[in-house]
Formats: C-alpha cells, sequence, structure tokens
C-alpha cells in the first residue's frame, strides 16, 4: 500500500499511539504466565502469573486435575506452594484454599498478580502410575527441575487458568540460563539469548505444548514440508545422541509420511526425549505422551533406537486421533471436572494399530512379524485384561478404579479393534478402501475445530460403510462380546499355525534363567548349565562370567529387574557388544544376538485365493 508523503507524520502518530493500544489489550485479554529457570531455589521453580481483566468478586485459580491422553488422576496442584496474590499496590490479597488444584483469591482491591512455586514430578515418582490407587504421576506427562542443566516442561504442571477463561490467548514468557536451549514445536518470539516468548491461543494449547530445555543435542530435517525436530538429554550414557539416533528416526518419519499422505498436514513435529537413570530422584515411567504437534517420551540408558522409533511412531499418529477426529469432551476439556470420551478405541487402539500397520504397508517388517504382533497382543490382551468388558464403558468410565486397571488393553485389544475394522472394510470393498480411508473422511467431516458428539460416532460411521461394521461396533466394542480373531483373519487367508516363539528374556531358555543376580554384591554371573541358550553361545559368554555391560548399557546388580530388562527385546541377528569380567580380567565380547525359542501359536497366510485381498490390507495393491 503507497502512502503520501503528507501523510507520514500522521501514520507514524497513529501507529505509535495504536501500539500503546495493542500493549495495554493484551495486557487486559490474555494471562500472562513467566517461569524463572534461572534463580531456582530448593529445586523449585518461581512462576508469575498476571491476569486479563476479571469481573468483581472472588477469583479463582486452578492447576490441573487431570490432562487428554493421560487417563488417570494427576493432581498437579500437590507440586505447588508458596501461592500467594497481590493487588496493583503489591499489597497481598487473601487466599484461601478448597482443594490441592484450586485458590479462591478475595480481591479486595483489583488482583494484580499471583505468584507460587513449583517442585518437579520425577523426584517423588513410586511405582506404577496406571496401577489402582496410584498417585505417580506418568513420567512423560511429569516435569523435571534440575538447575543449569535440564528442565522438563509439561507446562500443565507449572501454569494454570482462571476459571471461566479457559479460551483467554497466554503470552508465556521463559527466562532460562543461556547455555539452555529450548526444544519445542512452538516459535520463539524473543531473540535473546536468555528469554523465550511463546503466544498460545487458550489454555489447552499451554497444555498440548511441552518444551525442553537442555544443553542442545538436536537433530532436524524436512520430510515432505514437515519439519522434524529431534531433542535428547541424556546426561549419563554419552552414546544416546540425537545424531546417532535420527537416522532411524527420519526413516520410521519418511514412511509414517507416505502412508498418511494428505491424511497428515503437520508442518512441524517435535520428540523431546529424557532419558532416565532410573535412580531415587529421577523418573520411573518410561514412554511417551502425544501432543499434537509433539511428543514427550522416557527412557532408559538401555534404549535401542528401535525402542525410540516404535514408541515415537505411535505418538505421531495422534495427528490423526485425537488431532483431527475426537469429540466435545475432548475439545472443550474441563481439566478439574473431565467427561472422559467412551472412544479410546479410535483414540488409542486405531493409533496403535497404525503404529503397526503401517510398518509391513511399507516393507519395514515382514508379514510374519506383523503376525506374530497382533497374535503377541492377542495373548496378552486375554490374560491379562476382562475379554468381556465392554470397551465404551472401560472408556467412558476409566478414571474409576474399577476401571483403571483395564486402560492398558488399548494397545492390545484396542489395535485388534483396529485391525478388523481394517479387515472387514477391505472385504467389503474388494480391497479398495480400509480404515485409513475412512480415517481420512472422519477428518474431512470433522476436523480439528469441530468435534463430534460421543453418541453419535458410531452410527455416522455405520453409515459411511456398512451394516457389517455396525453389527461388530454393537457386539465387540460397546457390549463387550469377546472377538474371535481367526474369524476375520480368515478372510484375509490368514489362519492359525504353530510357530516358534523368541522368549522375551535372553537370559533365559525355556523357563530356566542362566544368570544369577546377586544384588547385595552388585553383582550379575553368568550361570551356563548346558549349551541351550543360543544367546550366551552365540557371545561366547561363560560359566562364572560377571556380566559388566551390554550395549553401553552398565548392568546395575543392585535390582534384579533392572538386569533382566537388559536382555529384553533384542532382535535376531542384531550386532551386540557385551563386556564381562573373567578371572578378574575385564573382556570385550563382539557378535549377534540369536535368540531363545520355544514352540507357540500365531498366524500365517495359507489361502492362496485370498492373496490379492491379502495384498491389498498390507502392501496397498489393488
Amino acid at each position: 500500500m503507497k502512502y503520501l508523503v503528507i501523510a507520514i507524520f500522521s501514520a507514524a502518530v497513529i501507529s505509535s499511539c495504536s501500539s500503546s493500544r495493542r500493549a495495554a489489550s493484551v495486557t487486559e485479554t490474555s494471562v500472562q504466565a513467566s517461569l524463572d529457570l534461572v534463580n531456582v531455589q530448593n529445586d523449585k521453580v518461581t512462576v508469575t502469573v498476571k491476569p486479563p481483566t476479571l469481573p468483581a468478586g472472588p477469583v479463582t485459580y486452578q492447576m490441573p486435575k487431570i490432562i487428554p491422553g493421560t487417563y488417570a488422576i494427576a493432581d498437579y496442584g500437590r507440586y505447588v506452594d508458596n501461592f500467594k496474590a497481590f493487588d496493583r499496590s503489591g499489597k497481598p490479597l487473601p487466599i484461601s484454599r478448597p482443594d490441592s488444584n484450586t485458590w479462591v483469591i478475595t480481591q479486595t482491591a483489583p488482583l494484580a498478580s499471583i505468584s507460587y512455586q513449583v517442585s518437579d514430578t520425577y523426584d517423588s515418582e513410586a511405582g506404577d502410575a496406571f496401577e489402582e490407587g496410584s498417585t505417580t504421576i506418568f513420567s512423560p506427562a511429569g516435569t523435571n527441575i534440575l538447575a543449569g542443566q535440564n528442565f522438563m516442561l509439561n507446562l500443565c504442571g507449572f501454569v494454570g487458568y482462571f476459571s471461566g477463561k479457559n479460551e483467554t490467548p497466554y503470552k508465556l514468557t521463559i527466562s532460562h540460563p543461556q547455555n539452555l536451549l529450548a526444544a519445542s514445536s512452538l516459535t520463539d518470539e524473543d531473540p535473546s539469548a536468555t528469554m523465550d516468548q511463546f503466544t498460545l491461543s487458550r489454555y489447552a494449547e499451554v497444555v498440548d505444548h511441552p518444551i525442553m530445555y537442555s544443553a542442545p543435542d538436536t537433530a532436524s530435517t524436512i520430510i515432505n514440508n514437515m519439519q522434524v525436530l529431534f531433542s535428547v538429554y541424556s546426561p549419563r550414557k554419552k552414546s544416546i545422541t540425537a545424531n546417532a539416533f535420527f537416522p532411524g528416526m527420519e526413516k520410521m518419519f519418511r514412511a509414517q509420511k507416505a502412508y498418511l499422505g494428505a491424511v497428515n498436514e503437520t508442518k512441524k513435529y517435535a520428540v523431546l526425549t529424557y532419558i532416565t537413570s532410573y535412580g531415587k530422584d529421577d523418573a520411573k515411567g518410561t514412554g511417551a505422551l502425544e501432543h499434537n504437534t509433539s511428543t514427550t517420551s522416557v527412557f532408559q540408558e538401555s534404549l535401542k533406537a528401535r525402542d525410540l522409533t516404535e514408541v515415537i511412531s505411535h505418538e505421531f499418529f495422534h495427528t490423526i486421533t485425537p488431532l483431527n477426529i475426537h469429540s466435545h469432551e475432548i475439545q472443550y476439556f474441563d481439566f478439574n471436572q473431565p467427561e472422559m470420551s467412551e472412544h479410546l478405541w479410535l483414540y488409542e487402539g486405531v493409533t496403535e494399530y497404525f503404529a503397526n500397520h503401517f510398518q509391513v504397508y511399507q516393507g519395514l517388517i515382514t508379514e510374519d512379524k506383523f503376525f506374530s504382533k497382533m497374535a503377541e497382543k492377542e495373548k496378552y490382551s486375554r490374560q491379562m485384561y476382562n475379554d468381556t468388558i465392554s470397551f465404551t464403558q472401560m472408556s467412558k468410565r476409566v478414571l474409576e478404579p474399577s476401571m483403571k486397571g483395564q486402560y492398558p488393553n488399548v494397545y492390545l485389544k484396542g489395535a485388534l479393534i483396529g485391525m478388523c475394522i481394517d479387515i472387514i472394510l477391505r472385504e467389503n470393498t474388494g480391497g479398495k478402501s480400509g480404515i485409513l480411508d475412512l480415517m481420512d473422511r472422519l477428518s474431512k467431516k470433522y476436523g480439528p475445530n469441530k468435534p463430534f458428539a460421543d453418541s453419535a460416532l458410531i452410527p455416522e460411521i455405520t453409515a459411511m460403510t456398512n451394516p457389517e461394521l455396525g453389527a461388530f461396533f454393537q457386539n465387540h466394542v460397546i457390549k463387550g462380546k469377546p472377538i474371535d480373531y481367526e474369524f476375520y483373519l480368515k478372510k484375509m487367508g490368514v489362519e492359525k499355525a504353530d510357530i516358534k516363539v523368541p522368549t522375551e528374556l535372553v537370559f533365559l531358555a525355556g523357563s530356566r534363567p542362566y544368570i544369577m543376580v546377586d544384588t547385595s554384591a552388585r553383582k550379575a554371573i553368568a550361570v551356563i548349565y548346558d549349551s541351550a541358550n543360543n544367546f550366551m553361545n552365540a557371545m561366547g559368554v561363560k560359566n562364572g562370567d560377571q556380566i559388566i555391560e551390554m550395549d553401553g548399557t552398565i548392568i546395575d546388580a543392585s535390582n534384579l529387574m533392572a538386569v533382566l530388562m537388559t536382555g529384553y527385546g533384542l532382535e535376531e541377528d542384531e550386532p551386540m557388544t557385551m563386556k564381562v569380567k573373567r578371572n578378574g580380567q575385564i573382556i570385550e565380547l563382539k557378535g549377534k544376538v540369536k535368540l531363545n525359542y520355544e514352540d507357540g501359536t500365531g498366524y500365517k497366510f495359507t489361502d492362496s485365493s485370498k492373496l490379492k485381498l491379502k495384498d491389498a490390507w498390507l502392501k496397498g495393491t489393488k
């Protein structure tokens, strides 16, 4: 736009005035929250919050009781103390605290600011976060405060909201040591080397954007117009770096983007990975938590590249659901009096199915490996969880103590439900359309800002597809009738078969342990009775060897489970390096992993008349 010279001075004056008005407007219409990561005292971070314009009368400020994606009560307010409120003259205002997450401020004069201190959750973890009665916050949803070294900011643990102002914009300012950089999918609006500023549209966006501060250890690339940022904090095991693990992750993301095609339109995705020492004051819950444009993950030092990519692949598929497909309960999530959606089969189950299906679809694993993964899910789902429970009711009531223990089944039976839906759709369309096509249609119908009514989704899917799928939902998802997986797999020419199943722990052959752990002496000693343990044979481990290290992971023999888990989930023929103490000398052993096998039941493709249909399902061929 061109302006006359005579108007320049007037325009400058108008611009200056409007800037002042905008600054005042931001103060009045947004929540301004500041975190001080520089002056950390007693392992606590000070938070200052300035409210938007508030009506006269009491003001309520709350920390979340629960956040989306966790399906467990957290009560983040437990970690807040020294809460104070001030008027514009700096005078303290009266405060009451009706529960651990709520502060009520009496406005004897208009509230100007509040301040409080926050402790981190990693220091106080005890037991499994998903056990009945547990009060531990799942580590990827938790917080870490390690002054000058690392801050894991799941912002739900630091910043709250004013009652009735959930939809108010936030201006978030974080002061930090110059040597610690922020890793996030957010864009920093402050050019300073010690100050970051972020603008977020509402409180749900604050919760949805974690940030990790640490000395920079990052890798990044562009994949089909999507920036991928990978940040790692691994203080003890220096071989776990962003660059070392990024090639496998990049390969995974490229395969996922190819699999999803136009269904995914994410512009930036951040993976924040914290490596725990598993010590007394460190994180205990390994895994990851999804966000719309990022994921927080916590792993032990025994982390393998394959473990990382498998977990993160699940989280990335959440960009389909619940980002693009979700109910009113998620769109307008109540952080303190939540109403849970009944569709965990969709949010977690279908997501987990995609995390497995894309691998065979993109040629990353064989069909037999895919069948093995599904058979394993079937086995553990039936053994560990109630197979007759209504999945929709479990989902709706997941916060109840009686249902909390059933939640992990969403990653087992939930994924199998997704598989059956895919099979039904493929069979009814002659292989032309599957569950990914259904998700694409649902994404176009709803999208990020148009939630569905909980009760309307299954009827809507039935109308979009066919009556057989509607009957499947009624019988197996709503009523809880056990699923005959063999019946559905036969539609694709796949039948039950006797197969060799790898023993999960390489230190076992059958049920016999080939290792003795003396926790008091902190020693893990190889016990070689015979030649039956393929792993020990291949690596050249001898009877009496003290196992010191495996693939760079120091064996913590003070903990039996930690030792056993070091030999968990290894893959046939992957390279392995071990250090053992033999006759007083440290010896390095190199070889390839050979697993121990036992007889089991799985699935095999046997019906050649269904080859075309099976290939459409598992390879995308038409």
